[in-house]
């Protein structure tokens, strides 16, 4: 029988750990039933997930019983196109979308905005603590969470600052549960998120800036993108350049602000080693990507443990439960910086961005932004406490990324 899971449920998404402890328990992957009446399997197993993610048997073409908005609808038309991004594609179409983008992200490339990311951090620390002065107590993930990875992808993308809190909302409602918001709320947003796109290519055609989405709009090689590869671009750049920043840097602020030892050693260290290692260990600890992009299998495959996936099944690598399995990570639900480094054997899924021809191009920046900022959070604000218990936190619901939607702090 398949174990029932509602991905929008507040105290699944505060803590999903221990049903993934108990599917992973028996077996490395297990079919489980939606909510939404569909039925999916669940890689939880560590060593599974690494296979699975580099097995071409797994299509990352979405299968159709994903949770998209009904047939024939403005909506379904906007998710469809903005959907044909290359994390919905394989080879060779993935081969060539990759390659398109892969110049803009060159550890040089993006190794060159530390000092830009530091600049804006030291600003939004400025105007942090103007505030918690001001009120007493503000939301980090508001103030500070969100803004920096969103003021850094939108330099990279050329988006207006005016038009990022749009977008962070649109993006939020087609990443979670549609049962779990507003009536028509995810369908208006993939409409937004369309009309918007469609404007921004037509304006970088018009008069390009020096960011990366108008030279992807400009690029020629492999005969270029076409408008409607354009708009999946930039909704993929858009919604993998801030989402799983921002929860990266908000899960990184509660882990620390609630184990105040780990914190002292992170800053009583000098040479930066000791913020890197809070930076993997919270990429395993608290994944900011709780599972991969949909698969699909071509045929049967055998995982191994009693676990045989059918041919045309839909699967998910959960990355939070795989970055806890207990073979690879000893007391996996502890928070220990610095236990488990990324090693010639084990470079993933535990990085959190993924593993094989899918791995993430914004990886490095991600971490980048991460490293910088939190050591200047905290040099700020060294009296940095949570301002409400950490327990009763919101996260954000389904599948997809995970966070706290919300993170009060007072000093």
């Amino acid at each position: 029988m398949a174990d029932l899971l509602n991905p929008a449920d507040p105290a699944f998404a505060r803590d999903p750990y221990p049903y993934y402890a108990g599917l992973r328990a028996r077996g490395p992957a297990a079919r489980v039933g939606l909510a939404n009446g569909t039925h999916a399997w669940l890689v939880t197993g560590y060593r599974e997930a690494r296979e699975v993610l580099a097995d071409p048997r797994f299509s990352n073409v979405p299968p159709r019983a994903a949770g998209r908005p009904r047939p024939d609808s403005p909506a379904r038309r906007a998710q469809a196109c903005l959907a044909r991004h290359m994390l919905n594609s394989d080879a060779p179409d993935h081969t060539r979308l990759r390659r398109l983008t892969t110049a803009a992200f060159t550890p040089r490339r993006v190794d060159a905005l530390r000092p830009r990311i530091a600049e804006l951090t030291a600003g939004l620390t400025g105007e942090l603590s103007a505030r918690l002065e001001r009120e007493g107590t503000v939301d980090l993930v508001d103030a500070f969470g969100f803004p920096l990875p969103v003021l850094v992808i939108g330099e990279v993308l050329g988006v207006p600052e005016a038009d990022r809190a749009d977008l962070r909302e649109w993006t939020y409602r087609v990443g979670s549960p549609a049962d779990a918001l507003a009536p028509g709320a995810v369908d208006a947003a993939w409409t937004a998120l369309h009309a918007y796109f469609t404007a921004l290519i037509a304006e970088k055609r018009r008069a390009p800036g020096d960011d990366l989405f108008s030279s992807l709009v400009h690029d020629v090689r492999d005969g270029g993108l076409d408008d409607a590869e354009l708009l999946a671009m930039a909704f993929l750049l858009l919604f993998a350049g801030y989402e799983t920043t921002m929860n990266l840097l908000a899960s990184a602020a509660l882990l620390l602000l609630t184990h105040p030892g780990e914190l002292s050693a992170a800053r009583r260290d000098g040479t930066g080693g000791r913020w890197d290692a809070v930076v993997e260990e919270t990429l395993r600890h608290a994944s900011p990507l709780e599972g991969t992009t949909w698969r699909r299998t071509t045929e049967a495959v055998d995982l191994g443990g009693g676990a045989v996936i059918p041919a045309g099944a839909s699967v998910l690598v959960v990355l939070a439960a795989a970055n806890r399995d207990p073979v690879p990570f000893p007391a996996p639900d502890a928070f220990r910086p610095g236990r488990y480094l990324p090693g010639a054997d084990r470079a993933a899924p535990h990085t959190a961005f993924g593993h094989g021809p899918h791995f993430c191009l914004g990886a490095r920046l991600a971490r980048l932004e991460a490293a910088v900022a939190l050591p200047l959070l905290f040099d700020a604000l060294p009296d940095l406490r949570p301002a409400v218990d950490p327990a009763l936190l919101p996260y954000r619901p389904g599948l997809l990324v995970r966070g706290p939607r919300e993170l009060p702090v007072t000093c």
